[in-house]
């Protein structure tokens, strides 16, 4: 049995070896070599996924009707950012980018792991799951989508300076970081609108549940990538005007998420109803 404090640093070490792994397949871009250290990063970030699907679900068990901790919140998006990464792996052209997905993944389970669950489920159920289930999901694939759309900013911008790409090579080809980033969005604005939706069941009285500023931020979020989207269909915006549409509805979606929650909780000493 692995004692709980030693499986988060184990389940931190295999994102990272993964990441590295890819990175370096991915920056030699020899096809043979590249194949077998895409193979075996790819095996070791599925360990490291199992593990951390493990603890979330241990940690579930030994607190059935616990809330979720901004821990257990960031823990969530970052094993679903870690199994998005191992797909696209997959694909040796992705490689680059699976590689910086993983080191996020890593970023948040050894930054957030550790989190008090103070606080008790008024109304747990199926119901609940679901929503928790597709709002981690669409904050990991929006997630993902920022994280692309900035570094497409960063190789395009060397490009344009005919400056030496160094470890960013590894992220080309720029197509590639601009169709993941938007068909990231794309998927995670269609989950966030599901989890409005769903979380619409949930609500009887937004002051008195203490929910007001968290379905403010996510509503305004909404609007955000929803206006994204519309300027990338209709005028074709990509580039800068993209990466600051997604930073600020990433931004208000992290606050609604993270923010509202730590202040409520840490702060006000509440939880949501």
């Amino acid at each position: 049995m692995v004692p709980a404090l030693l499986l988060p640093l184990i389940v931190v070490a295999c994102y990272l070896i993964g990441a590295v792994w890819l990175g370096i397949s991915a920056y030699r871009s020899d096809a043979h070599r590249g194949r077998g250290g895409r193979i075996a990063a790819v095996a070791v970030a599925t360990v490291g996924v199992a593990l951390h699907a493990w603890e979330l679900l241990a940690e579930q068990r030994l607190e059935p009707d616990a809330a979720l901790s901004v821990g257990d919140t960031a823990a969530l998006v970052g094993v679903v950012v870690a199994a998005i990464a191992i797909g696209m792996a997959l694909k040796p052209r992705l490689r680059g980018i699976a590689a910086l997905l993983l080191l996020i993944a890593a970023a948040l389970e050894a930054g957030f792991s550790e989190g008090a669950r103070e606080f008790s489920v008024g109304r747990p159920g199926w119901e609940l799951v679901f929503h928790v289930a597709v709002a981690t999901t669409a904050f990991a694939l929006l997630t993902i989508g920022a994280a692309l759309a900035i570094a497409q900013v960063l190789v395009d911008r060397r490009l344009r300076s005919r400056q030496p790409l160094g470890w960013l090579r590894i992220l080309t080809p720029i197509e590639s970081l601009e169709s993941g980033c938007f068909h990231s969005i794309q998927a995670g604005f269609a989950l966030l609108t599901l989890t409005l939706v769903s979380g619409a069941f949930f609500i009887e009285n937004l002051f008195a549940q203490h929910l007001v500023h968290k379905v403010v931020l996510a509503m305004i979020a909404w609007a955000v990538f929803a206006v994204l989207l519309l300027g990338r269909w209709r005028f074709g915006w990509r580039g800068r005007k993209a990466l600051r549409w997604t930073i600020a509805g990433y931004v208000l979606l992290g606050l609604s998420y993270f923010g509202s929650k730590l202040v409520l909780e840490n702060v006000l000493g509440k939880h949501w109803g």
